[in-house]
């Protein structure tokens, strides 16, 4: 929920629904794969950040005192996939621009300059076919790197791009400028910006417009691999919800006060529970409307339902 949208030069409200793909392990995972999960492993750390760490910050501004909660940081994962020079997509950028470079040749680059990253792991088998693996935030998952170069490329053919460079329709002369097409010797043009650059853009311009709304999370599981009604798989369910942070988000909430009431519905609803011996013109007995516009009275009546409970719980 976006508080300050400016539609026409007004400020207004809005709302917008993200919906993404879940995370993805396949039996073959290509560049598709990557892309999307990389998108998971960003949304994934902005729920972290906004379920974890501003809930651990508010119980501490607060005062309550409660245990505080490690919550697993996934920024070296993203450091692996998107970080400049040192990524994997960037890397594949590098490659994209040279002249007889090729996924062979690509994914050896990618061994020397990744082999020693903790979330990086290609093993004596993997290597014979171009595989490599990721741990991410769900678990490892095993890429090929077959297309990548193309893919990343998305050009046209030559002879379909010089088809188009001839073509006399303005509408076409307009969009010619953001075609990649194919030059001699295979190398693309670097006009515009590779897949994969573009897709990393467009992730950071989403993640900074959920940055200034109020988001709402709705997680989706899938009750079986089966695809069948009214049958769940317990431990398949629990690992979703392990790998979704929504374990941890549930300790956070329990370790501090996940109810919390604005102080005036507080008062009107437990006024009668203040002390019944104060005659006093500010007592919650006499006087509920006027209760609670004071700090101090709103202590009054939760020290008074505090003593209580501990009277209660103590009495032989």
């Amino acid at each position: 929920i976006d508080e300050d949208t400016t539609i026409h030069g007004r400020s207004s409200a809005s709302i917008g629904v993200l919906d993404i793909f879940g995370f993805e392990t396949f039996d073959i995972n290509n560049f598709e794969q990557i892309c999307i999960n990389y998108t998971n492993e960003a949304l994934q750390q902005q729920f972290n950040k906004y379920v974890f760490k501003l809930e651990q910050q508010e119980y501490e501004r607060e005062g309550i005192l409660w245990k505080f909660i490690s919550f697993p940081d996934n920024q070296d994962v993203l450091d692996l996939i998107d970080q400049k020079h040192t990524g994997i997509l960037p890397l594949l950028d590098e490659q994209c621009i040279l002249p007889k470079s090729n996924d062979q040749k690509f994914t050896r680059y990618l061994y020397a300059r990744c082999d020693k990253h903790p979330r990086f792991n290609a093993s004596s088998s993997q290597r014979v076919d171009y595989k490599f693996s990721i741990e991410h935030y769900a678990g490892y998952v095993e890429y090929t790197t077959d297309a990548w170069l193309e893919k990343n490329k998305d050009q046209l053919p030559a002879a379909a791009s010089k088809l188009l460079s001839s073509s006399s329709f303005d509408l076409i002369g307009e969009i010619q400028r953001f075609v990649r097409s194919e030059a001699r010797g295979g190398r693309g043009s670097v006009a515009t910006k590779s897949v994969g650059a573009q897709f990393s853009s467009q992730l950071r311009s989403l993640r900074s417009r959920i940055d200034i709304t109020i988001p709402h999370y709705i997680r989706c599981l899938k009750p079986n691999d089966d695809l069948v009604p009214d049958y769940f798989e317990p431990k398949n369910i629990v690992e979703q919800l392990r790998c979704g942070g929504v374990l941890e988000a549930v300790r956070v909430s329990r370790a501090g006060y996940p109810t919390r009431y604005p102080h005036d519905v507080f008062i009107a609803r437990y006024y009668i529970l203040g002390d019944r011996k104060d005659n006093s013109p500010m007592s919650p007995i006499f006087s509920p409307e006027k209760f609670g516009q004071r700090e101090s009275d709103l202590k009054r009546l939760i020290s008074k339902i505090a003593y209580d409970l501990w009277y209660t719980d103590h009495q032989i």
